[in-house]
């Protein structure tokens, strides 16, 4: 019991380790961050990540056709345009986890990238940002001490090509676990074309 406690303590040290970051070659600084606004023809999908628990960690996220979406970096933020319609966004960490989201045009939803600690790395999960929620009161603080970030896609993508089979069982995995949630997971995991701004 002492030698696991200890070793989770180590974990959680190291994954709090102040002076290490993390950074993604396929994200990058935007020096002078506007408002996001939404565009009349499509959706704009914002994903959060505002703790910067587990800093020296990074999680790409990707939709459920395999597009590289952007890598969440601690206390930051990117945002995505996306036709409107039906998608899926999955995380890839130890675990993988996904939501399932109807998109309106001319609305900007708001994804949180959760972090918390795993057996052996931390597990993250992607939870929708919803009227209602306690994370909807916090949203406008966490936008504004989140660091922001556009995502070189084209660059994402080409390193997700590099890796087609894992990213092939990642979708796999994401599709079983929204199969097997039951009716309060699944709500928590699905964002609707009214959850937005």
């Amino acid at each position: 019991m002492f030698r696991r406690s200890w070793m989770v303590g180590v974990c959680v040290a190291a994954l709090g380790a102040v002076g290490c970051s993390a950074s993604s070659e396929f994200m990058r600084p935007v020096t002078a961050p506007s408002a996001v606004k939404a565009a009349a023809d499509e959706a704009t999908v914002v994903f959060v990540r505002p703790s910067g628990f587990g800093g020296a960690l990074k999680q790409t996220i990707l939709d459920g056709k395999g597009r590289f979406l952007g890598d969440a970096l601690p206390s930051s933020r990117f945002s995505v345009k996306m036709p409107p319609g039906e998608h899926t966004f999955i995380i890839w960490a130890e675990n993988t986890n996904a939501v399932k989201a109807s998109l309106a045009a001319g609305k900007v939803y708001f994804v949180e990238v959760s972090l918390s600690m795993g057996a052996l790395s931390a597990r993250a999960d992607l939870l929708p940002i919803k009227p209602g929620t306690e994370a909807w009161g916090s949203l406008d603080g966490w936008l504004a001490d989140t660091e922001v970030f556009d995502p070189d896609t084209a660059g994402g993508q080409a390193y997700l090509e590099e890796r087609k089979e894992d990213v092939e069982e990642r979708i796999k995995r994401a599709r079983e676990h929204l199969a097997e949630y039951d009716a309060e997971d699944l709500a928590l995991h699905t964002m609707g074309p009214g959850d937005g701004r």
